[in-house]
């Protein structure tokens, strides 16, 4: 048996989200919607007008979010809704979003480890979400056999919502230090009012099918390019094609359904409010077999007596998904049937039988988890309050995978049956005590500061139990049934703490001024180094309140910003300077542990914390009290970033993690609010953003610039972006034999006539877009609202799966795309694209032949809804109600088009299919 433990100390955490009552002028005040009446979350929980927050934060209410989209997180609603923020999807539901606020927040690593997070921090009600991340070690790393890993996002219920805050800039988010470095998303809840009971129920059902699949070779063209690939191979009884032709990718993705019901109860008295919600969702994927199901409660208790405030939030989510169908996508030659003649599923050598493994085989991810905070403040003064906060988020999440010894998944390598199970605890816990104080002084002088300490905590406990071989392998056997048996765990603890402090000051309702700072200690780091010193300074101008504009009636606000700051990054991985140790059992009745260094994690007393200098100037302004502007540019320089290095093999250790590396992300984000028409029975309102960010590595410390094996396709490279793929420079097929041509070194050469060597490589392409965005429109008109969603990407390139082009030596039991037919038939051939079907081809999946520019534009949502007309029913206990029908995925756009009868960026995007999915809802409050 083999354990990996160590336990570190750390000290960051989070100050808490409290309200703040602002007062303001009713003089000179814009239109409802206007820039300066909407109020917004500032980077230490009070709430401000939007005029007074000197930091870059996008305020999303829940009236801006289609909730009716079937989506099980909240990320994947808000793509396209905010500038400056990339939404990667996960077509897998419930698995991890990628998103990228800014750029990408560390250096694309490519040694296998998962590298340093690049993830915002989140933030729900004063809870520091955890992230379910891969573990530095090969049973939890997050590969294709190791646990799997979850959204946090998909944890809790996106209906109970009421606004989210990006906070972007180093004024937003110093005040949460080494955890800010990409940015921070704080998501405040729904709270119970004070007043009669109120209820509210929600339903919806709808339909979903798989959208832009991947065109299959038919049987009979299966049969055409074998029948090829082995005359070329020089056998001289070539197949010959047996009649069959069996579609299994369509068999495999379907047709699913989609369910969700949500029911709240809210309502308060003098001193106390509540709200409590129940949620159910199931999502049945198209790809058949595979679902989401998703069980929740939430509960939120409010009480507030003279000057003490209590606010008492929980929310329990159990998380099931069923991932059966995990050969979706490796799809069995057209010619294989599905069943044999017996009627049993067909038996296939070297590959499983798709439909039988996902009928015989079992991928369970069963997760538990509660999230929990509590708030307590009070006014000791005028102006003057203490506030109290605490938060825990706690995690239980058992992943099942059964290999059934009936079908090839289950007997690779002479077994009988392969089983796995995941377990994994994770508890996150933060709390902050914290003094603040406001004061007016005169008529024209404002102050308001904050000052404060923080502890938090976190842990998480994994073990894998790992058997194989078993005496019943044709159903489901506990891993310690194996006759190979391998138990593992590993655990991560650390803990920290902050004091921190902020202090903002305006005069005159004209010009504003803040400054932070944060000290933090972490565990996570070395003791040489376990401390951080962070902090911002901000400053604003609203000009539209000088003398010389007021009264204007074009430009009806203007402001000025700038700021600086410093912010760190310390969500590192599992024991990156402590080193990682493996302890062994001797396996006697006496048991003695031994323990040795693992020789890919050596321990590092001088790691630190990766570093983030952000630089931020906005500018705001309404023009004809309809329309909100804001434009702003930025740059952030990242240091210290923890990369792997190659050491002397005297220390015994083949790589080490290091600070050795620095790059920027620089970029232009412009949005526009436009409230075109605000009448009672009509109203029209418009958002839209757009946004451009560039990469570049500017210093690497170690022995060399660093590239990754071809089919990573990523390197480090100062003067280029991290987020480059390098290659090759694909330059077509040589009509005289049929080899793929190459330009190297400024010379085309045949793919025979050169060795693979980084050296050779170049630019070939960048999965970093242009310039992303997204448009969003709302009409209502009476009792009828019409509204879309649209997101788009301009630039920006994917690397394809170049086996299932041009790889002819799976075609023994493994089907192709249809691009594979376009071969080179025989000398002369001026019109093939791929290669002569012959097992010896030079494989470079590093080419520009497998360059897609992802350049697109996507329909994410359209909404319709009818709000009934209840106030005609006499007497009715329905207050409000209304009916939608909504369909999310409706169409893409692409600017690099497929080829007729041919795949293309469209296909090959994403190998897991999205899903077009058409509901219809009801909701009603009584």
């Amino acid at each position: 048996m083999r354990k990996v433990t160590a336990s570190v100390l750390l000290i960051c955490g989070f100050y808490s989200l409290k309200s703040q009552t602002v007062s303001t002028e009713k003089t000179d005040l814009l239109d409802t919607q206007s820039i300066e009446e909407v109020i917004v979350t500032s980077s230490y929980g009070t709430k401000k007008l939007k005029e007074e927050v000197v930091g870059s934060i996008v305020t999303i209410t829940s009236k801006d979010i289609i909730t009716s989209q079937p989506y099980e997180s909240i990320d994947k609603m808000i793509a396209g809704l905010t500038p400056g923020v990339q939404i990667v999807n996960n077509t897998e539901v419930g698995k991890t979003v990628n998103i990228n606020v800014r750029g990408l927040g560390s250096i694309i690593p490519f040694s296998g480890l998962p590298g340093t997070s690049t993830q915002p921090l989140i933030v729900v009600d004063g809870i520091v979400m955890r992230e379910d991340m891969p573990f530095n070690d090969t049973y939890f790393d997050g590969s294709a056999t190791a646990e799997m890993n979850i959204n946090p996002l998909a944890r809790f219920n996106s209906d109970n919502i009421e606004s989210i805050n990006i906070l972007k800039d180093a004024a937003a988010v110093a005040l949460y230090g080494a955890e800010s470095a990409n940015g921070v998303i704080l998501i405040t809840t729904k709270k119970g009012r004070k007043g009669k009971p109120t209820y509210s129920f929600s339903t919806q059902y709808g339909v979903s099918q798989s959208i832009n699949k991947i065109k299959y070779l038919s049987g009979q063209q299966y049969a055409q390019l074998l029948n090829a690939y082995e005359k070329n191979n020089g056998k001289k009884d070539p197949y010959q094609w047996n009649g069959n032709d069996v579609n299994w990718f369509e068999l495999m993705n379907g047709n699913g359904d989609f369910f969700r019901t949500n029911f709240t109860a809210s309502g308060g008295g003098k001193y106390f409010t509540y709200r409590v919600g129940i949620d159910y969702s199931k999502n049945n994927e198209s790809k058949i077999m595979n679902s989401l199901e998703k069980k929740g409660i939430d509960a939120s208790l409010g009480f507030n007596y003279k000057k003490l405030k209590i606010n008492l939030y929980a929310a329990y989510n159990n998380f099931f998904k069923k991932q059966p169908n995990t050969f979706f996508n490796i799809i069995l030659s057209p010619d294989e049937p599905i069943y044999d003649a017996n009627g049993d599923y067909n038996f296939v050598t070297g590959i499983p039988n798709p439909l039988a493994a996902a009928n015989q085989n079992i991928n369970n991810v069963d997760n538990n988890s509660l999230l929990s905070s509590l708030n307590v403040s009070y006014d000791l003064a005028k102006g003057l309050k203490i506030n109290s906060l605490f938060g825990i988020d706690l995690s239980k999440k058992d992943n099942i995978d059964w290999r059934s010894g009936l079908n090839q998944s289950g007997i690779a390598g002479n077994n009988k049956g392969r089983s796995r199970r995941y377990i994994s605890d994770g508890l996150n816990w933060n709390w902050s005590g914290n003094i603040s104080y406001e004061k007016n002084f005169g008529s024209k002088h404002h102050l308001d500061g904050i000052a404060g300490l923080e502890l938090r905590k976190n842990k998480d406990f994994k073990e894998a139990h790992v058997g194989q071989n078993f005496t019943d392998y044709w159903i489901y056997q506990d891993p310690s049934l194996g006759k190979t048996y391998t138990y593992k765990t590993l655990s991560q603890e650390n803990s920290g703490r902050s004091v921190f402090g902020q202090l903002n000051y305006d005069y005159s309702k004209k010009y504003f001024l803040t400054a932070s700072i944060r000290r933090d200690e972490s565990s996570t780091f070395g003791p040489d180094s376990n401390a951080s010193l962070n902090g911002a300074i901000g400053t604003s101008w609203v000009i539209s309140n000088e003398n010389f504009l007021k009264g204007n009636k074009v430009l009806n606000f203007l402001r000025l910003r700038a700021s600086w700051g410093k912010t760190g990054n310390s969500r590192i991985g599992s024991y990156r300077s402590a080193g990682l140790y493996s302890v062994n059992q001797n396996g006697f009745i006496y048991d003695y542990d031994y323990a040795y260094p693992e020789s890919s994690s050596p321990p590092n007393r001088l790691l630190s914390w990766e570093k983030n200098e952000k630089w931020n100037l906005g500018l705001d302004f309404n023009l004809f009290r309809k329309i909100d502007f804001t434009v702003e540019i930025f740059r952030n320089n990242l240091s210290d970033m923890i990369v792997s290095r190659d050491v002397p093999i005297e220390t015994g250790y083949g790589s080490a993690e290091i600070n050795g590396a620095s790059m920027y992300n620089k970029g232009l984000e412009v949005s526009m609010r436009g409230n075109w028409i605000s009448k009672k029975n009509f109203r029209w309102n418009t958002t839209f953003n757009i946004s451009s960010v560039q990469n570049k590595v500017t210093d690497l410390t170690g022995l060399e610039e660093k590239f990754s094996i071809a089919s990573v396709a990523r390197a480090q490279k100062i003067g280029a972006s991290t987020s480059a793929i390098w290659g090759y420079q694909w330059l077509g097929i040589n009509p005289a034999n049929g080899q793929d041509i190459f330009l190297i070194n400024g010379e085309a050469k045949d793919a025979n006539q050169f060795t693979l060597d980084p050296s050779n490589t170049a630019i070939i392409g960048n999965t970093q877009p242009d310039l992303t965005g997204g448009l969003s429109n709302s009409i209502s008109y009476k009792k009828f609202t019409f509204s879309f969603l649209i997101n788009f990407e301009i630039g920006g390139d994917f690397l394809a799966e170049d086996e299932i082009i041009d790889q002819h030596r799976i075609l023994s039991n493994r089907n192709m795309s249809v691009n594979a037919l376009d071969y080179w038939t025989g000398p002369g051939d001026t019109n093939a694209v791929n290669h002569i079907p012959k097992s010896n081809n030079k494989l470079v999946p590093n080419s520009t032949k497998f360059i897609y520019d992802n350049t697109h534009v996507k329909l994410q949502n359209i909404n319709v809804n009818y709000q009934l007309p209840i106030h005609k029913i006499k007497n009715s206990f329905i207050k409000n109600a209304s009916v939608f029908i909504d369909c999310t995925n409706v169409l893409y756009w692409y600017k690099e088009k497929s080829p007729s009868g041919r795949n293309g960026a469209r296909e090959f995007r994403y190998l897991y299919p999205e899903m077009r999915t058409l509901s219809f809802g009801f909701k009603a409050n009584f």
